[in-house]
C-alpha cells in the first residue's frame, strides 16, 4: 500500500491511502508513532489558518522538520511492501513551507 502523510483541516490522523483518509488503525503503528503523528496534526490544526498561513514562523519550521522526522520513522515501521510520502501543501505565507 502507498500512504501519504499530509495535513488537512479537521483531520487528527493525517495518513492517506489510495482511497482517501485511512481509518484509525490503518496502517497499524506503534503507540508512540501513532501519538507523534496525531501531535503533528494537532500543531497544524492550532497553528495554520487557511487565510493567513502559519501564525508563527518558528512553529512552521518546527512542523516541517517534524514532518521529515515522521516520514523517516514511518518508512522504518511500515510493512516491507508499504511506501509513504510526505505532502506539505501548507506554507507559512512568506517563504514557502
Amino acid at each position: 500500500m502507498h500512504y501519504r502523510l499530509m495535513d488537512e483541516y479537521g483531520v487528527d490522523r493525517p495518513l492517506w491511502g489510495d482511497g482517501g483518509l485511512c481509518p484509525d488503525g490503518t496502517p497499524e503503528l506503534p503507540p508512540r508513532v501513532e501519538a507523534a503523528v496525531r501531535e503533528w496534526a494537532a500543531v497544524f490544526q492550532e497553528g495554520f489558518r487557511w487565510d493567513r498561513g502559519w501564525r508563527d514562523r518558528v512553529v512552521a519550521r518546527e512542523h516541517a522538520a517534524q514532518a521529515e522526522r515522521l516520514l523517516a520513522i514511518l518508512e522504518r515501521v511500515l510493512a516491507p511492501d508499504d511506501t509513504v510520502e510526505l505532502v506539505c501543501w501548507e506554507t507559512d505565507g512568506r517563504r514557502g513551507r
